[in-house]
């Protein structure tokens, strides 16, 4: 069983998860100055195997160059679709995407990691499910949804959260900003998705 470790970073208060089984880990976007993160993997000794990026804004990406460089060579994974905006803001054109992420599963050490595509708040937005956890990015908020005004496109989120709705009620949702919720919370309490709001 992965243990899950909750990291607020920046003004925007962006959430980075440190996912961990035993001595090995992966993140889980990567805000502007983690220091905490760094202090906190070095003093236990965990030894993390690649960055996986929700989607390319730069609240979620500022942090690579500075954990690679504490933390060793880190592989930081992307959609190959949110490319383009890291690169074309001045913010993050100088981070370097090293790997893809694509529907399917990956692997790293005995974590594993099913990707599920959900473009729309960015046309690269993912999630990630993780055993029982489900980290949606900005695409799923607690009682809310992410903007499709920045580089989005609403019918293809309308699609993706459709298409998470269809999963376990019981997964936890970890969001890329704010607090952790459960998807069927969302189904019953989201307006966005019980059809108070239309949108």
């Amino acid at each position: 069983m992965v243990v899950i470790r909750k990291f607020e970073l920046s003004h925007l208060n962006t959430n980075c998860y440190l996912v961990t089984k035993n001595n090995s880990g992966i993140l889980i976007d990567a805000g502007e100055n983690p220091t905490e993160i760094i202090y906190y993997v070095k003093d236990r000794g965990i030894e993390l195997k690649a960055i996986l990026a929700t989607h390319g804004h730069f609240d979620h990406v500022l942090g690579v160059p500075e954990l690679k460089k504490h933390l060793g060579e880190v592989i930081f994974y992307l959609h190959e679709n949110d490319e383009p905006s890291v690169k074309n803001d001045p913010r993050t054109s100088h981070i370097s995407v090293d790997g893809y992420v694509k529907e399917g599963e990956m692997e790293f050490d005995g974590i594993r990691v099913k990707v599920i595509e959900t473009p729309g708040h960015t046309l690269g937005s993912v999630t990630y499910l993780i055993e029982n956890n489900l980290f949606t990015g900005d695409t799923l908020f607690n009682e809310s949804i992410g903007r499709y005004d920045l580089g989005g496109d609403k019918a293809l989120l309308k699609k993706s959260l459709k298409r998470l709705m269809e999963l376990d009620d019981l997964l936890t949702v970890y969001p890329g900003h704010g607090f952790l919720t459960t998807l069927g919370y969302e189904k019953l309490h989201n307006p966005f998705l019980n059809g108070e709001i239309d949108w």
